[in-house]
């Protein structure tokens, strides 16, 4: 008899959360077959059925957590001998529905029916905001709602009470001028953030101590760039990881960032699609915040916050005002292995780098 367990998907992983099983118990399955769904800290992934057989025994229930090694199936692989010969009764299978883990959650505790349902989401995957015209006006859930954490909000809060309570973090902040910057973008037909990750990463290559992690003992350097991305889903924050950004151009840095955003906002990134990151972008500009400090992200020793770009008054050597488009950059950093003037001359050298995009 095999042993289906929870498979482990990262480094850091714990738990999975079963989402949808594809076979039911007295089904046939495949090797290599679709065997059921699992989210894990950050991602949704399909699991392959690992053996040919038949299922004899799930005992992973669908929107349970379960830890990585239990046992949450049994599967009689093909020419085994069945020491019971009556057969098992097997389970209506339902129709597979694309659909987010959250979305999930709330139909099941809400009993919505999701045949009655479409999706809006990518490829017509079902989200939250589908759900919502189904939802009771008297249901209490308007008065008070209780929720678990989910996987990823565990780790999302456990990563920031570790870098609270380890890095002794300060933030530098730099009003930047970032008018010749927007034109060269737009010139070039690529988003902010893609610029933004092509001059960082020059700036990582002169300011190496930056591009690092630290453990607390140990200072790692790294020669290559791999820069994560802060992006804002449905499930929370997640920071999709471009790798080797040094040696891309600014086009093939603005290709994968479409690819990595909308896999993260679909659910489907691979475990090594968020892992291995050197230093971190977060940009919250499009949500109408100007300065804030942003959290590093553990082990790396810096992170870089883009506030909300706008019209300001600038004021240049002759005295002259101009009306252009102002933004503030907040370097955020671990003391124990990098000085303040360090950071200071890192956040000069990429605003000069904003501010003269020709360079």
């Amino acid at each position: 008899m095999y042993e289906v367990r929870m498979p482990k998907f990262g480094l850091t992983m714990e738990t999975g959360f079963i989402e949808k099983w594809f076979k039911s118990e007295g089904e046939k399955v495949k090797k290599g077959e679709p065997l059921l769904e699992v989210s894990s800290e950050k991602i949704t992934n399909e699991v392959a059925s690992p053996v040919s057989g038949t299922i004899k025994k799930i005992m992973g229930e669908e929107g349970k957590e379960y830890k990585v090694g239990e046992v949450i199936a049994l599967i009689e692989e093909e020419g085994e001998k069945e020491e019971k010969k009556e057969p098992v009764p097997p389970k209506r299978r339902e129709e597979r529905i694309k659909i987010s883990p959250l979305a999930r959650r709330i139909a099941k505790e809400m009993n919505i029916d999701l045949s009655k349902v479409k999706g809006s989401g990518p490829g017509g995957r079902i989200v939250k905001r589908d759900l919502l015209p189904f939802l009771s006006a008297s249901t209490s859930l308007r008065e008070v709602t209780i929720e678990k954490l989910s996987g990823l909000r565990k780790v999302i809060s456990e990563r920031l009470s570790k870098s609270f309570h380890t890095a002794v973090t300060v933030t530098n902040i730099l009003e930047v001028d970032f008018t010749e910057f927007i034109k060269k973008v737009n010139e070039t037909n690529v988003s902010i953030t893609s610029g933004l990750i092509f001059v960082v990463s020059s700036t990582l290559k002169k300011f190496k101590k930056f591009n690092a992690h630290f453990d607390g003992d140990k200072l790692k350097i790294y020669t290559h760039v791999n820069i994560g991305v802060a992006v804002d889903t449905e499930r929370g924050l997640i920071v999709p990881v471009i790798k080797n950004v040094d040696s891309l151009s600014l086009q093939e840095i603005n290709n994968e960032l479409k690819e990595i955003a909308s896999k993260a906002r679909s659910g489907v990134l691979k475990p090594e699609e968020i892992r291995d990151s050197t230093f971190t972008i977060t940009n919250l500009g499009m949500m109408a915040t100007d300065i804030f400090t942003p959290v590093i992200n553990p082990p790396e020793v810096a992170i870089l916050g883009i506030g909300r770009i706008k019209k300001g008054i600038k004021i240049f050597d002759n005295n002259t005002l101009f009306i252009r488009d102002m933004g503030y950059i907040s370097l955020s950093y671990d003391h124990r292995v990098i000085d303040g003037a360090d950071a200071a001359k890192f956040l000069k050298e990429l605003a000069n780098l904003i501010e003269n995009p020709e360079i």
